[in-house]
């Protein structure tokens, strides 16, 4: 029994020190890995925020690096936008792993995972809160005809009432080159995001921002400026 019980605390273990953050590993073939094993020579910041430092990411020509971005929603409109955590980096010729983890500790408020193609950026206080909004569960969701990522939250409102959605612009967008029909089951508002952020191209992506009682996504297809 001791020994059974050694092995299994070892395959334990390993399994953990293979994953990235909280997230799920993508296989060795997939965009995913590619994406985060993509190095970038140069990655400097100022004075940032992690929102900052996501932008610049986002805007690095990283061709399947799909990004969601939750901020921490604010109590109000006039309270700072990130309370202020703000650092300085200088990497050199790091993957975007590797970056993902700095950012995540130079503001640990945040982690990140990756869902199929999606690399997501969340405060770690929503985990297992099944309360707040990008991790509620959807049994299902059929969509038709949308031209667009926000044409999908008329839709999502239906499902989730009482929820307050709004959309805002964070850069250049075209919307989707053609409409759309889908329809998904069991999953997550975060995972519906994604799936509708990886239609628009390559870069896709989105944020979720705001304050309480003006929560917004925003979309873009080739990163975003913040600011």
């Amino acid at each position: 029994m001791k020994v059974a019980s050694s092995v299994v605390l070892l395959l334990f273990l390993f399994a953990a020190a293979n994953k990235g953050q909280t997230g799920s590993v993508p296989t060795d073939d997939s965009p995913t890995t590619s994406a985060l094993s993509h190095k970038v020579a140069h990655f400097d910041m100022k004075d940032a925020t992690l929102v900052d430092a996501l932008s610049k990411l986002s805007l690095e020509p990283i061709a399947d690096l799909h990004l969601g971005i939750e901020e921490i929603i604010r109590d109000n409109g006039s309270e700072v936008a990130d309370r202020n955590v703000r650092f300085y980096l200088t990497l050199r010729d790091e993957n975007v792993r590797h970056i993902l983890d700095t950012l995540c500790k130079s503001d640990n408020r945040y982690t990140w995972s990756t869902d199929g193609p999606s690399v997501n950026v969340y405060p770690r206080e929503i985990i297992g809160n099944s309360s707040y909004l990008l991790n509620r569960k959807l049994d299902s969701i059929a969509l038709e005809n949308i031209n667009s990522p926000s044409d999908a939250l008329n839709t999502l409102e239906r499902l989730l009432p009482g929820e307050q959605l709004g959309v805002a612009q964070v850069g250049p967008y075209n919307g989707y080159p053609e409409s759309w029909a889908a329809s998904f089951s069991h999953l997550t508002v975060r995972q519906l995001m994604n799936r509708l952020s990886e239609h628009d191209g390559p870069r896709g992506g989105w944020i979720w921002s705001g304050f309480v009682g003006q929560r917004f996504f925003a979309y873009f297809e080739r990163g975003f400026q913040r600011g």
